[in-house]
C-alpha cells in the first residue's frame, strides 16, 4: 500500500463525483468570500502547500482521498457555525474511500496527510465533526454526505476540541506533538544488517 500526492498532475486519481466538487470554494450565501473555480484552487493551494491532498493506493488501484488546504485558501470555512479555523492551520476537507468502513484506510492516510504536514512546517491540522450519526449505520472514519469527520475517530488520532456549536465540532492537532518514528520494521533492519558476529 503507497500513499501519493494530489497535484494538477495526479488529479486523475480522483473520483469525476470529487474532481468537480466546488462545496469549499464556495462561500456560504451572503458571505463576502468569493467563489474559487475548482482547477485555481487546486493550482493555489499546490503553490502554497505543494500538494492539496493524498490518494491511498494498493499496487495500482486506488482506494480512497483526502483533501487538505491552508485554511485561508478555503471560501467555504470563513462563515461556518464553530467559527472559521484557525490562521495558522491547513484544513482537513474531506475524504472519501470506495469502501466506506475501511476505517483503516481512513486512519492510514490521515497519518499519511499529517507526516507530509509536519514535513511541510504546518503548525496544525484542524477539521469539522460531529458526534451525531445514525445508530444504524456501522462505525465509520467520515461523514460523506456532510463533509464531516467523527469526533470520536479524530480524538483517538489525537485531536481536540477547539470549538462547539449545537452537534458539530472543530477539532485541532498540534504537529508539535507528532513524533517521527521509523517505517522499517525490526525483522527487515535484521535482515539488512546481516549475521551477527559469533564469539569464537
Amino acid at each position: 500500500m503507497s500513499a501519493r500526492d494530489l497535484t494538477g498532475a495526479s488529479r486523475d486519481l480522483l473520483a469525476p463525483v470529487c474532481a468537480s466538487c466546488e462545496w469549499w470554494q464556495t462561500a456560504a450565501p451572503g458571505a463576502v468570500t468569493p467563489h474559487v473555480p475548482r482547477r485555481e484552487w487546486e493550482t493555489a493551494v499546490e503553490t502554497e502547500a505543494g500538494f492539496f491532498g493524498r490518494a491511498l493506493l494498493d499496487a495500482d488501484r486506488v482506494l480512497g482521498w483526502m483533501h487538505v488546504a491552508p485554511a485561508a485558501l478555503v471560501p467555504r470555512a470563513q462563515s461556518l457555525p464553530t467559527g472559521p479555523p484557525s490562521a495558522d492551520a491547513y484544513l482537513l476537507l474531506c475524504a472519501y474511500f470506495y469502501d466506506e468502513d475501511y476505517l483503516n484506510g481512513f486512519q492510514n492516510l490521515l497519518q499519511e496527510i499529517e507526516a507530509a504536514l509536519k514535513n511541510r512546517g504546518a503548525v496544525a491540522l484542524e477539521a469539522y465533526a460531529t458526534r451525531r450519526r445514525d445508530p444504524a449505520d456501522r462505525f465509520r472514519g467520515y461523514l460523506r454526505d456532510v463533509n464531516l469527520f467523527h469526533a470520536d475517530v479524530l480524538e483517538g488520532m489525537g485531536f481536540r476540541v477547539v470549538r462547539r456549536h449545537s452537534d458539530v465540532l472543530r477539532c485541532r492537532l498540534e504537529m508539535d506533538t507528532l513524533v517521527a518514528i521509523a517505517r522499517r520494521s525490526r525483522v527487515r533492519a535484521e535482515r539488512e544488517a546481516g549475521p551477527a558476529i559469533q564469539p569464537v
